[in-house]
């Protein structure tokens, strides 16, 4: 049975229960206690007037769900989708959306949640790459091929197009889009340089990207959480 740490109304929580087979948890209670049982997160806007257990959940890479109205404030909820802070956000008298998204979460997760390793299966060969080794991964317009670069600096080709690879890889919350072509591994990232236009990585990888994308990339990311600013 799945375990849904929730801050939404009681009568929303009896409705889930005939729907889904869940158990509900207080999110104060998960966040202080039992943290790694949640397998998703469901807040209402209209309970959560800032942002700290959104950013929290994300961090802790436990998908989101939203409640609001058609009256909430769209720029706050475009927001989160841009930093991937959240799953999904629905209308929160949509009970069969919501049942439809927690159903797509959890049958995604299966898939992908014990999955450590990708297999790229080009026409000439045949390579296994450990998620945790993958630097970035972007679209070379010369190859016209989606390119997987490792920390070793080794290249890998992919016959699949970069939306295609993009699409399976969405359910790990390691990947961060730079732009239209570039995936990198934020786990791996080690410096932002606005001078030189480049990210380095673990390993001393340099990726070129220009200044208004670097800008982007530190939004979306959570620089300072669980560390030290000096």
């Amino acid at each position: 049975m799945k375990k849904i740490g929730v801050n939404i109304d009681l009568n929303l929580q009896e409705i889930l229960r005939e729907l889904l087979e869940v158990e509900f948890y207080s999110i104060e209670s998960m966040m202080e206690y039992e943290i790694e049982r949640i397998d998703a997160v469901i807040l209402d806007l209209k309970y959560e007037k800032d942002e700290n257990k959104i950013h929290f959940f994300s961090r802790k890479n436990i998908p989101v769900v939203i409640l609001c109205s058609k009256d909430e404030d769209l720029k706050r909820i475009s927001k989160y989708f841009k930093k991937r802070e959240i799953y999904d956000c629905v209308y929160r008298d949509d009970y069969f959306q919501l049942e439809k998204s927690l159903d797509e979460l959890f049958n995604e997760k299966i898939i992908t949640q014990d999955a450590e390793e990708i297999v790229i299966n080009d026409n000439f060969y045949k390579a296994i790459i450990r998620i945790e080794e993958i630097t970035y991964i972007n679209y070379c317009r010369l190859s016209r091929k989606t390119e997987i670069t490792s920390k070793n600096g080794r290249i890998y080709y992919s016959k699949r197009g970069f939306s295609e690879v993009e699409e399976k890889l969405k359910g790990f919350n390691c990947f961060i889009k730079v732009d239209r072509g570039t995936l990198i591994n934020k786990n791996l990232l080690k410096e932002i340089d606005y001078k030189g236009e480049k990210i380095t990585f673990l390993g001393e990888r340099k990726l070129f990207v220009s200044r208004s994308k670097l800008k982007n990339l530190e939004e979306n990311l959570d620089l300072f959480g669980n560390r030290i600013e000096l």
